[in-house]
């Protein structure tokens, strides 16, 4: 059936340049035309040679799996892609290179995805007391809602004496008297965490998101045929390499929430991912209303802006509610106010927030069914 052998080398600067004569060159069947060589040619187990078929390569029959050194293995789907490549799994940055029989990069991709993003807890900055911010004081009698004026207090008043406007007799009939207040707590602190101290895998790691496992998948050009239609073809029968597992992936596209079952001669299955999508976040801090306070305050007005008892004062000590004080039968001048705290107690407030809010997943799955690597050899 050999009607030609030569180096494959020579045969392919042939097949590139011509003969570079005007002669038809003749073999045991093998033909070219002039200035131009036709060769079809089969590697077979030495490197150093070819063979060329005299019937133009239409004869020529794939070599079987078992020829090429593989091994035939059954798969049990056809969901699966036809070759096997090796694969390694683990930290990024001690990947190996490819080994020389599958030198080929297929694939990598991550596995384990790990959110390491800790909020901070927060806390509540202390409630306070606060005095009234001014008394009203109305030209109707028992504060009927004729009209009312603001006599306002001065800001963050400590209830020392105040004058903020003489207003003389005649000028209004009753004042009300306005309650004391408590102020709402404040948050203190960011709950968004800072830099973090450790990154299991520093490679992938990034705003507290981090892949435990690194795969990468190599492939051989070395392939061959098997007699079923439904085996596979290793490339090789021996071992993988320390660290490589023969595995096969599955057809695309993956549905996550129905996860293919693996053949029995790849048992393990993995879901690696190219990158992914999403984020993570601290829901801010906020402080809830102010529990057990006791702010009770006690307000005095005055004719004397100087909060003098020359004139006569109009009150003196009154708790500080609403309560109407009427002065339509004795009208007189209002020249100052002063407030002193009864109790001055302004209670806690209970934090919140500070919670892990979203979500990140990882994107563009991909399906590897793995062969379990075998046992360590005992020393």
């Amino acid at each position: 059936m050999i009607a030609w052998k030569l180096r494959a080398d020579i045969l392919m600067a042939i097949v590139a340049t011509g003969l570079g004569i005007g002669a038809t060159l003749g073999a045991n069947g093998c033909t070219t035309e002039p200035w131009h060589a036709t060769v079809y040619c089969l590697p077979d187990a030495s490197p150093d040679a070819a063979y060329c078929f005299p019937d133009g390569g239409s004869g020529i029959e794939p070599l079987s799996c078992e020829s090429r050194g593989g091994q035939c293995i059954p798969m049990g789907t056809s969901d699966f892609r036809e070759k096997a490549v090796l694969v390694w799994m683990g930290a990024e940055d001690e990947a190996p290179d490819c080994p020389e029989r599958a030198d080929g990069d297929f694939y990598t991709g991550y596995g384990d995805l790990s959110v390491d993003f800790q909020c901070q807890p927060c806390a509540c900055g202390p409630a306070a007391c606060s005095l009234p911010t001014a008394i009203n004081v109305d030209s109707a009698s028992f504060c009927q809602g004729g009209n009312v004026t603001s006599y306002q207090a001065p800001m963050q008043w400590d209830g020392t004496c105040a004058s903020p406007a003489v207003l003389p007799a005649g000028a209004f009939a009753s004042i009300m008297l306005t309650e004391p207040f408590v102020s709402p707590c404040e948050p203190i602190g960011d709950p968004m965490p800072g830099a973090p101290s450790f990154a299991p895998q520093p490679v992938s790691f990034a705003n507290g998101i981090y892949w435990g496992t690194f795969a990468k998948a190599c492939q051989g050009t070395v392939d061959g045929e098997c007699e079923n239609s439904s085996e596979t073809c290793l490339p090789s029968d021996e071992p993988p390499p320390p660290g490589f597992r023969h595995c096969v992936q599955y057809t695309l596209p993956v549905d996550e929430n129905n996860l293919p079952q693996c053949p029995s001669v790849f048992p393990d299955r993995f879901v690696f991912y190219r990158g992914t999508e999403g984020q993570v976040e601290c829901s801010p801090c906020t402080c809830g209303e102010p529990v057990g306070a006791k702010c009770n305050a006690k307000l005095s007005a005055f004719q004397d802006p100087a909060c003098g008892s020359v004139p006569p004062s109009l009150f003196e000590n009154v708790p500080a509610a609403a309560i109407c004080i009427d002065f339509s039968a004795s009208p007189l001048t209002l020249g100052a106010m002063e407030a002193d705290w009864i109790s001055n107690e302004p209670g806690t407030c209970e934090p919140s927030g500070g919670e892990l809010i979203g979500e990140v997943k990882g994107t563009d799955p991909r399906v590897f069914c793995c062969q379990t690597p075998p046992p360590p050899q005992n020393e």
